[in-house]
Order: structure tokens, then C-alpha cells, then sequence
């Protein structure tokens, strides 16, 4: 694990935001998929996520068209999630094609998946960007304002539900 990347995304009271969740609640679950589906609808997308970003890994909490291996393992390392960037970030995260972006080349998980093109907007809560919600297509793809306004509208949705799901 990037030490640094550690450091930024380790924040005490960022994950203590996140822990404030019930994050495994079925019926939360069972929202936030409904969300990412109707996201991943709206955008024309293969695939939508609703994700928090720990301190060293992505959770995938919510999701459409998510199958393989990143199902199994709800996530994936934060070095290699796209959201991670969004969290950092603090604002909307474009990329119109990993394979051609130097930031991005050498990322396992765009070998492995495919995956080529991503829009993400930050989940904000307590004061801190706690996860993403985006879509992710196999192609490269120009999002316009239009599909931000859209996964916006989506992720602050998430957050009105996630507050219900507040642990007391």
C-alpha cells in the first residue's frame, strides 16, 4: 500500500463517518443497487457502483452489472479504485480512457476488468468525501455536464438513505 495514499484516505474522522453507517443492512443494500441501477440506466452504462473508500480498500455497498471477482470481494485495494480518486478529489472524477491516460495505464484492475472509461462524484458526509458513486463502461466515453448533474442527483440520494441507516 502507497503510504501516502494511506496517510490521505486514513484520516480518523473520515472513517469514523463511515463507520457511523450500517453499511450491511439488507435493505440499504437493496436501495443502493436500485440507485446504481437506475444510474447505470440513465447513462447508458454497463456498470454503476455506490462505494465507500477505506482507509486501504474500495466496499462496494451498492451496484449494477458488477459480476466476477470484484462481486465476490465487494471492492477492491484502494490504490486501484477509480473512486479513490473521486474521494481525493472531493469533486467529480472523469476519465474518457485508463488505457490512454497516464495516470491511470498501469492500473491491474483496468487490465484485468477492461474497464476503460469512468465518471465518479464524491459522497459527501460529516465534512468528508466518504465514497463515490460512478459509472464505468468498457469503452472510452466523453461524459458531458449532463451525466455529472445525473450521478449528482444519485449521490444525493445515497446520502439522504444512508442517513437513515445511521447507527445510534
Amino acid at each position: 500500500m502507497n503510504t501516502d495514499l494511506f496517510d490521505r484516505l486514513g484520516v480518523p474522522e473520515r472513517i469514523r463517518e463511515i463507520a457511523g453507517y450500517d453499511l450491511f443492512d439488507d435493505d440499504l443494500r437493496t436501495s443502493l443497487d436500485a440507485i446504481a441501477k437506475r444510474s447505470a440506466g440513465l447513462l447508458e452504462a454497463p456498470i454503476s457502483m455506490v462505494s465507500m473508500i477505506l482507509d486501504t480498500s474500495q466496499f462496494i455497498i451498492g451496484s449494477y452489472g458488477v459480476s466476477g471477482w470484484v462481486a465476490d470481494a465487494e471492492g477492491t485495494p484502494a490504490e486501484w479504485a477509480m473512486c479513490t480518486h473521486t474521494v481525493l478529489a472531493g469533486e467529480p472524477y472523469c476519465v474518457v480512457d485508463g488505457t490512454q491516460d497516464p495516470r491511470h495505464a498501469d492500473n491491474p484492475f483496468l487490465r484485468m476488468t477492461g474497464m476503460r472509461s469512468y465518471l465518479g462524484v464524491p459522497l459527501i458526509g460529516g465534512g468528508h468525501a466518504l465514497g463515490a458513486h460512478c459509472v464505468v463502461d468498457a469503452r472510452p466515453r466523453i461524459f458531458t455536464d449532463v451525466d455529472r448533474a445525473v450521478l449528482a442527483d444519485g449521490a444525493e440520494k445515497v446520502m439522504r438513505l444512508l442517513d437513515a441507516y445511521r447507527l445510534r
